[in-house]
């Protein structure tokens, strides 16, 4: 037997469906070839990993659980869907709040402007120059050479 006729024969020969002959010479072909012998116990590998999750028990709560997620999840939707719709209304509202407030207290507490007094004191810091020209100034201000 040569290596394709074992590959396409692989799955009945590990399943146990040949003739005793087949796996006769399965077996010898085995014993021979290190590629297939790797492809069959690769194969025997994917079975039991199969197997393995037939075996295993579903969880009785798991329906219960996922639909009671389900209920959260769209519960948390609609207070989100009712947060989109009262954020932007409260937003507004204090905009609302505040402007009045603004014009309130614009129309009750304003009383006639006083005017800027100045001061002897002050003046100097804010005039340095005390009349002197800016072109005065800046000759001054130069270099001797």
């Amino acid at each position: 037997m040569n290596c394709k006729d074992l590959k396409s024969k692989l799955i009945f020969y590990v399943e146990g469906e040949l003739s005793a002959d087949e796996m006769r010479s399965f077996r010898h072909h085995l014993n021979h070839c290190k590629e297939c012998s790797n492809s069959v116990s690769l194969l025997k590998e994917t079975f039991g990993a199969i197997e393995k999750e037939k075996a295993m028990e579903v969880n009785p709560y798991l329906l219960s659980k996922t639909m009671n997620r389900l209920k959260e999840q769209e519960k948390g939707q609609y207070e989100s869907k009712l947060s989109q719709v009262l954020r932007p209304v409260f937003i507004g509202f204090m905009f609302m709040v505040a402007i009045g407030g603004g014009i309130f207290m614009g129309a009750n507490f304003a009383g006639e402007p006083s005017p800027i007094q100045h001061s002897d004191l002050i003046d100097p810091y804010f005039n340095e120059m005390q009349g002197e020209s800016i072109e005065m100034f800046f000759l001054n201000d130069m270099p001797d050479e």
